[in-house]
């Protein structure tokens, strides 16, 4: 009860700081280059018949901050959830993974359906943070994914050829993985023995969205 407890709240404590990442990138992105492009506007419709070169430039200034407002839009909704995880599922969501990331990956799917929506994203979210951490610590040439569903477990193994030495009491980044899985009773091993190579394996009990509604 107490582990459930602590999982649960920080489950709640993640969601919290997920919403302020929002707000805040809101605030100081699309909506500051809104709210100058309606002030862009209001100045074009005074100059329009005064100074129309001075208009017209102030129009294509404006025509830029929409796209640009419109690429941050299209940015924040995908890091809240990416358009291929809703449309096409976990694995090809992991595989889009695979051909953005600067180390070279083999990703591997043996998965016959879909999973609940707060289980794709919780595992997608956990992998792609995983490739992030490597990426940046581990000197690592090659990195392998392998995603499976047997036994009522989603089963996720990453491994990469780097130095290894990580270790979940020395880093956030791997608590931070620990309490997004615990939310779901899922749990996290690490082997990285000093020198290589890096094996995490998470695995979420849950069933494929066929079998729940069936």
């Amino acid at each position: 009860m107490a582990r459930l407890a602590e999982t649960r709240s920080d489950a709640v404590d993640s969601s919290a700081a997920e919403l302020r990442r929002i707000e805040r990138d809101l605030h100081d992105g699309a909506q500051a280059r809104l709210v100058a492009m309606g002030m862009s506007l209001g100045l074009i419709e005074h100059l329009i018949e005064h100074d129309p070169a001075k208009a017209r430039l102030l129009l294509s200034e404006a025509r830029q901050s929409s796209a640009e407002a419109l690429t941050e839009l299209r940015d924040l909704v995908r890091g809240i959830h990416p358009p291929v995880l809703a449309e096409r599922g976990l694995g090809d969501a992991v595989g889009a993974l695979e051909l953005r990331g600067p180390i070279p990956t083999e990703v591997n799917v043996d998965l016959s359906g879909r999973f609940g929506a707060p289980v794709e994203s919780a595992a997608y979210f956990t992998v792609s943070e995983i490739l992030t951490n490597a990426a940046k610590h581990s000197d690592a040439e090659r990195v392998w994914i392998d995603l499976r569903h047997e036994d009522g477990m989603l089963r996720i193994s990453v491994t990469d050829d780097g130095h290894g030495g990580a270790d979940v009491s020395r880093g956030t980044g791997l608590q931070g993985i620990e309490r997004r899985l615990g939310a779901f009773d899922g749990v996290l091993a690490v082997n990285s023995p000093v020198g290589g190579p890096t094996m995490l394996t998470m695995e979420l009990p849950c069933a494929l969205a066929t079998e729940a509604a069936g």
